[in-house]
């Protein structure tokens, strides 16, 4: 143990060498450690958190979100939309330049630019990650990467819709009416890229071994690049926002110890932010010093996490798939679970603290899909939606469940498969929590929660994507904001829960097929130009999918708490794309943000959206 104690400290000596404390007098420098290096810099091929976060601070795109979530001009100083709701047309900036990662000029950011990078991402032989966001929704696009991966005919990238009309002029036309285009720009697969840049380096373009294989349009340059060593985020002083950005310079550490060796630096001051684990955090609030040195991680509602019963079951003979079938295809057994099941108890797993603060009533997450004020979680048929557990309920749809199937011929107690990650700690210990809390409502005569930790080795192909499992916590990362992005997870080819499959004939409309297609196909056809006529339809198809109990939300996994310097409320407000990544508009705070502070400032943004959202 000694050994160790002392091998750690050595470990903390070194790295206070390494972790400069100012850059140049007067600057506000941001330190930090790092222990997940990147394998890329190529931002038009990546999808991956830990890369696409440093393209989100050095390059801009066409339109960027302010602290609320709204829409503001970035490369893009204003724009318009046909009247057919297909073609929007973005006219950009003068003053934009790209520059070395010296911070010598390079040339203009013009419209071709957006263009190269369009043709990059469709060509298939460059395997971009996030090439679906512009197959799926521009114009020919999807034929034009068919046709480039030799699945399709000829067709040229003319015929894409995606047009520069002058050099400060870009236009992209969507296949079909698209609400939630400007959602999308926000990310890396709408970066612009140099023509001329991109030939010089070819195969070098983006390559993770300095920063000279990238050209920078963006707030920061990344003026320092060594592999498993350091990166350090220099000030564009030419960019066109520059004034509003007030991190001079940003200092990140490699170090595979990170996680561990952070908090200790923290406390020491060497440096300005430090994830804080939930054993640290149970230490720390317990000593009224460091307490006030950490606050609760900001939700941004990235995923939502839901829990799903599988209408398809493929799973082994012991869990009895059959039984399964008779009880999922049952409302009074889903009702029975929905209503017994603590969600409350289960966030304690993740966040002991502040449990509620991670909980949601609805899939859609608050705070992403807001219209004229209104959240589209409080419209319509979601305006009364109501989770918490009810013990009473529970017993009652239980009795209802034993009459209804038992003559339906099933067997009790119904074996329920609750499968899990075994790369997840946490998750095991919430689906113990789960079990023994449903079990303690409804009793053992009733169900017999049976869980099973799966590997972590193809667990979304071998377990969920093959049904194999009877109720599981399920998520899915928000990709635009618009309630059609979380209507995916339970569309008729849906590898989720296979709802295309059930068969309780409370679910079926008088034609005799699924009444949520229905609502859903609906809700679809809904016109972009009555936005509030479609938010209440997709409402309408939402809450049916909660009131018939075939999905229970259940919220965000992400809870604990942090350190930083940093004010989670000054910057870039927005669950998808790279709001949450950007330093841009934050301070240096010149001490850390305690809980009750941090409550103070969400409190205080509330306020100020629901101002601008009276204007």
């Amino acid at each position: 143990m000694k050994k160790l104690l002392m091998l750690a400290l050595c470990a903390l000596l070194a790295l206070s060498v390494c972790v400069p404390a100012t850059a140049e007098e007067g600057q506000a420098v941001y330190r930090s450690l790092y222990s997940g290096e990147i394998t890329s810099l190529n931002y038009l091929t990546t999808s991956t958190t830990n890369e696409f976060t440093i393209a989100a601070n050095v390059i801009d795109t066409l339109i960027e979100r302010d602290p609320f979530g709204g829409y503001v001009p970035c490369l893009a100083e204003s724009w318009e939309t046909s009247e057919d709701g297909l073609t929007w047309t973005f006219h950009l900036r003068k003053d934009a330049k790209w520059l070395t990662y010296e911070g010598k000029v390079y040339a203009d950011v013009t419209a071709n630019d957006f263009i190269t990078s369009a043709k990059y991402i469709l060509d298939a032989a460059n395997a971009s990650s996030t090439s679906w966001i512009l197959t799926d929704y521009i114009l020919n696009a999807k034929a034009y990467y068919y046709y480039t991966d030799g699945e399709g005919e000829e067709i040229s990238f003319d015929e894409v819709g995606i047009k520069a009309i002058d050099d400060y002029t870009i236009a992209y036309t969507t296949a079909e009416p698209c609400p939630y285009f400007l959602s999308m720009l926000d990310y890396v697969c709408y970066m612009p890229v140099n023509a001329q840049f991109l030939e010089e380096k070819g195969a070098d373009f983006g390559l993770a071994t300095g920063p000279d294989t990238l050209l920078y349009c963006g707030p920061y340059i990344l003026s320092e690049f060594a592999p498993q060593e350091k990166r350090v985020y220099t000030k564009n002083a030419m960019n066109w926002d520059a004034e509003h950005v007030y991190i001079d310079v940003i200092q990140q550490t490699y170090n595979k110890e990170a996680g561990t060796l952070s908090p200790e630096l923290y406390l020491r001051g060497e440096v300005d932010d430090a994830d804080i684990t939930s054993t640290i955090a149970a230490e720390w609030l317990a000593d009224p010093e460091k307490a006030d040195l950490i606050h609760p991680v900001r939700q941004y509602w990235q995923y939502s996490y839901f829990w799903t019963f599988n209408f398809d079951a493929q799973f082994e003979a012991d869990y009895e798939p059959e039984n399964w079938l008779k009880a999922v295809n049952n409302e009074a057994f889903r009702q029975s679970i929905r209503y017994a099941l603590d969600r409350l108890k289960a966030k304690i797993v993740i966040e002991p603290e502040n449990p509620e603060d991670l909980l949601s009533d609805t899939i859609m997450p608050r705070d992403i899909c807001v219209l004229d004020g209104v959240d589209y979680t409080t419209m319509g048929a979601l305006e009364n939606i109501a989770f918490d557990m009810d013990a009473d309920t529970a017993l009652t749809y239980k009795q209802q469940a034993i009459e209804e199937l038992t003559q339906a011929g099933a067997t009790f107690p119904i074996k329920i498969l609750l499968t899990y990650n075994v790369s997840s700690s946490s998750w095991a210990e919430e689906s113990i929590v789960v079990k023994q809390q449903l079990e303690s409502v409804l009793g053992t005569d009733y169900i017999d929660v049976m869980v099973e930790g799966r590997p972590n080795s193809g667990f979304l192909r071998d377990v969920r994507r093959s049904g194999k499992y009877a109720l599981m916590k399920c998520n899915w990362g928000l990709d635009f904001d618009d309630p059609v992005n979380l209507t995916e997870p339970f569309k008729e080819t849906n590898n989720y829960n296979f709802f295309i499959k059930a068969t309780d004939p409370a679910l079926m409309n008088e034609e005799g097929t699924l009444a949520y297609y229905d609502l859903l196909h609906a809700a679809k056809d809904m016109p972009a130009s009555d936005m509030k006529a479609r938010y209440e339809a997709f409402a309408e198809a939402e809450a049916y999918l909660i009131n018939h109990a075939i999905v229970i939300p259940f919220g965000s996994n992400t809870g604990g708490y942090t350190a930083s310097r940093l004010n989670p409320f000054e910057g870039q407000f927005g669950a998808t794309g790279l709001a949450s990544c950007r330093y841009k508009g934050q301070h240096l705070l010149e001490k850390p943000m305690s809980t009750d502070e941090y409550y103070d400032a969400y409190d205080a943004w509330l306020e100020q959206r629901e101002a601008l959202a009276a204007k």
